[in-house]
Formats: C-alpha cells, structure tokens, sequence
C-alpha cells in the first residue's frame, strides 16, 4: 500500500469518526459542569420544633448526621457547611439565606449549606 492510498482511502475513515467521537465526548463533558446545582443555604430556627438545632448547636457528633440528614431531605447532596445561624461572618449572602422575608436570627438559630 502506497502512502498515497493510505492517505485517500485509510485516513479518512479512521480519522473522520476518531474525532467526531471526541467532539461528541468534550460537549458531554463541557454540559455536565455546567448542569451541577448551586450550593443551597438555609437558616432554621428554633422555633420550628424539628430538633435539628439542639446537636448543630452546640456541635456534637450528630451534628453532621443531621446536617445531611436536612440537606437530603429538601433534595440537596451533603451539607457542606453548618453551625450557629448568629455566627455566620457574611461569607453566605443574605438572599441566599433566607427563602422567607427577613426576619431577626436569634442566638439559637441555624444555618445549614447543602451542596453537591
């Protein structure tokens, strides 16, 4: 076989679907980063009588378990963060926080970021 034949005959039908097939594999990729949800914050207050604030409170071995727990429960992956809701240092921007008007947080209250 002559390198001319190998150029007209063979290339192209090894080279053609070899990068089509990588095309086709970089936008899968490119669409699955672009597809990955937001992190979600929430602040739960005392008051609401689920539980949840007496072990992130005060940081107890529960605390991550209930922490996912909540996380999963309003459909988000693992919590990424939690702890005293008064003790955020405004790393979480306030509209992101609250889903419901602005209210006071008081000293037992929580916040909770869930995320992928």
């Amino acid at each position: 076989m002559k390198f001319r034949e190998f150029e007209h005959d063979v290339l192209p039908r090894v080279l053609i679907p070899l990068l089509g097939g990588l095309f086709v594999l970089c936008a899968i990729h490119s669409g699955a980063r672009a597809a990955a949800p937001a992190p979600k914050s929430f602040i739960v207050s005392a008051a609401d009588g689920y539980g949840v604030t007496e072990c992130i409170k005060t940081g107890d071995e529960c605390a991550k378990i209930v922490a996912d727990a909540w996380c999963e429960a309003h459909g988000n992956g693992a919590a990424k963060a939690f702890g005293r809701a008064d003790d955020v240092t405004g790393a979480i921007e306030k509209a992101t926080v609250r889903e419901t008007p602005a209210k006071a947080i008081s000293e037992d209250d929580v916040f909770i970021l869930c995320g992928e």
